[in-house]
């Protein structure tokens, strides 16, 4: 089912393959070595997968983007025979225990994405439903690029995928270069993303700190979640009820690192694309306009939100501070370099562009983004005065109990780091710019919300970027405060320390046992049901099952077990993922799934059955004991499939008439033998 040994070779080359690259463009762009290595995953996870995608959008294989990414970065730092120079500081060298100590807390977020095994049979936790787009993995490796849409995509329709995946193409490289299957190439990546932005926010905060206690802080303050578990056993479930409104996705980076890694490694790009931002204006040089436009390209790839809306209007916030930094006589060749900077990054993101404006036309419903405060009160609580409470009980309220640690000690540490009379210095300009991105991306969540899909994506994800400066502000802050001011500080932090780490440790610990339901037993015999299914559809082949098949296994129902075992296209993968993948209207996506949900429900009509055929493109159907349809079989009877193999009271495998080159039925699955 799944392979710790496969996930374990996959991240350990994710590692050595993106921190090499990082490290020798940091060290090629004069960025000195203690902030190097820490920088470096992040900056060569974005730079090379944001060349490999273009490359093999051209060769068609993951693997050859892989080679011709390394390839040119390799080339471009041997070209690059010049460095900055920077005044000399003090800042140290990060300790080896510090990386070691972010590689086992970025456990805790992969433990998301990993099954395990109980008495009862197999348990998922809850953030495995955001990774069902693992499927999107599979279908990188198997079908080769540009990705053919797995979820949905009948015949004569546009099989392109819209989505921002450049996350999962990260994923598809490490299972083509090791062998391992998309889910677990998706921990191994999920692994990576947390290390590498642990690492960017221990490196920074070292940085602004000069003292080797902040990057330890960064990283301890990256395990604490929201106070609502404190204040729920305080003052009671139902008066908090009362106040607040339920909790959602606007969270800390441990549950956005386990829930969704594609928009947190978005927000380390973008942090990324501040610092070097500043650089180029500070020395304006080709290879550091070609990195820029790279990271923002890969920024914008792997999240629309983070690194689409937020990146853009970041970047208009910091073109007058950026202007001011530049050298006397040095704006024409700035603004040049600025100009390609944007050229190369709109260039290797026009295809994403295009795929983008289809699946909005085809969906329609107008503008993706509406300006409407973030609801943080009950709706009680907020009385005749309504919404407009909302708009200051984001800030004096939401942030502190989301983030109850990071925002107030992090807002004031950023405010002083901002402020500082050497703020004409290289790092002083950073700190201006990160506090300018913090100041952006916390009023994007306040102010802005997706409409595409059912969630507001872009409120819950617009603040990674600054919950990561602020974090790093917080850490320096507090090794500054702990230095001077001794017991009474220390006190202080840890008491605000043990009140957050409790809604850490409730994240961690559903991370790491998941939940087993009533469909655990039943999931243990998935892998053997889907190799069966695979044993009768070629790689091309489209497989229909029921949506709702293992429904209870995630919070919201959702094709979990075709996305992580099928390793084949879906004619159909339910609503939860049509919403994302499927360029349809509300209208029309309802209409489908109901359409599937009928047939499998074993109510469907004969005119479902011939659409599921001829409409979908299905060639084969997977018929469950769990179906509906299992004792009223719609397509035993049916001219249009035939049946290829079956497992007594557990499951059928049916293939359209169409192709008659399947073997004759069969009763023993491969997996018994």
């Amino acid at each position: 089912m799944f392979s710790f040994g496969s996930a374990f070779l996959a991240a350990a080359v994710g590692l050595v393959l993106w921190t090499g690259a990082g490290y020798g463009l940091a060290r090629a762009l004069g960025i000195r070595r203690a902030l190097a290595l820490p920088l470096a995953p992040v900056l060569g996870w974005t730079v090379q997968n944001a060349l490999a995608l273009e490359i093999s959008r051209w060769a068609g294989s993951p693997l050859v983007g892989t080679l011709g990414a390394l390839a040119l970065i390799s080339g471009g730092w041997l070209l690059s025979n010049r460095r900055v120079v920077e005044p000399p500081d003090d800042t140290p060298t990060m300790p080896f225990w510090v990386f070691l100590a972010a590689a086992i807390v970025a456990l805790l977020p992969a433990m998301a994405v990993v099954p395990k095994e109980t008495q009862a049979g197999i348990a998922l936790a809850p953030a495995i439903f955001d990774h069902s787009k693992i499927a999107l993995i599979d279908a990188m490796v198997r079908d080769g690029m540009p990705p053919v849409n797995p979820f949905y995509g009948p015949p004569g329709e546009r099989a392109g995928v819209a989505y921002y995946y450049l996350w999962h193409f990260g994923a598809a490289q490490l299972a083509g270069l090791t062998g391992a299957r998309g889910w677990e190439a998706d921990a191994a990546a999920s692994w990576f993303t947390a290390f590498s932005t642990l690492t960017l926010m221990a490196g920074l905060a070292l940085r602004f700190a000069r003292s080797p206690l902040a990057p330890a802080l960064a990283i301890a303050l990256c395990v604490t979640g929201s106070l609502r578990p404190v204040l729920e056993a305080a003052i009671g479930e139902d008066r908090l009820a009362g106040v607040l409104r339920p909790a959602t996705g606007f969270a800390g980076w441990l549950f956005q690192s386990s829930w969704s890694p594609h928009h947190v490694a978005a927000a380390g790009a973008l942090v990324i694309a501040t610092l070097l931002a500043v650089r180029l204006a500070a020395n304006p040089r080709v290879l550091t306009a070609l990195v820029l436009g790279l990271v923002v390209a890969g920024a914008y790839q792997s999240s629309i939100w983070v690194g689409g809306l937020v990146l853009a209007l970041a970047m208009l916030a910091l073109l007058p501070l950026l202007l001011r930094s530049v050298p006397e006589g040095g704006l024409p060749l700035f603004l040049l370099a600025a100009l390609g900077a944007a050229a190369l990054a709109l260039l290797l993101a026009a295809p994403l562009l295009v795929e983008q404006y289809h699946a909005g036309v085809m969906r329609g419903g107008g503008s993706p983004v509406a300006i409407s405060p973030f609801p943080v009160l009950a709706e009680n609580a907020a009385g005749r005065f309504g919404r407009l409470l909302d708009l200051p009980a984001y800030w004096l309220v939401l942030l502190v109990v989301e983030f109850p640690l990071i925002y107030p000690v992090g807002a004031v540490a950023l405010w002083r780091l901002a402020s500082r009379r050497h703020a004409r210095t290289l790092s002083g300009r950073e700190a201006r710019a990160l506090g300018m991105l913090t100041l952006v991306s916390l009023a994007s969540s306040w102010l802005l919300v997706s409409t595409v899909g059912d969630n507001n994506d872009l409120g819950w994800r617009a603040v990674l970027p600054g919950l990561m400066v602020l974090t790093v502000a917080a850490a320096a802050g507090l090794a500054r405060l702990l230095a001077q001011r001794g017991r009474v500080v220390a006190g202080l932090a840890l008491a605000g320390f043990a009140a957050s780490l409790i809604g850490g440790v409730v994240i961690a610990a559903g991370n790491a046992r998941g939940e087993v339901s009533p469909d655990a037993a039943w999931f243990a015999r998935a892998p053997a049901m889907w190799a069966a299914v695979r044993r009768h559809a070629p790689a091309e082949a489209r497989v229909a099952n029921n949506p709702a098949l293992f429904a209870t296994m995630t919070p919201w129902p959702v094709n979990i077990s075709w996305a992580l075992l099928a390793d084949r296209r879906s004619c159909f993968a339910g609503n939860e993922l049509a919403i994302a993948f499927a360029p349809l209207s509300q209208q029309r996506r309802g209409e489908i799934s109901d359409r599937f949900l009928r047939v499998f429900a074993g109510e469907g009509s004969a005119e479902d059955l011939r659409a599921l055929a001829e409409t979908y493109g299905c060639d084969v159907v997977l018929l469950t004991a769990r179906d509906g349809a299992w004792a009223r079989d719609p397509f035993a009877g049916s001219p249009l499939y035939r049946l290829v193999e079956t497992e007594p009271e557990a499951w059928r495998v049916y293939v359209t008439t169409r192709n008659t080159s399947y073997p004759a039925p069969s009763t023993t699955p491969q997996g018994s033998q």
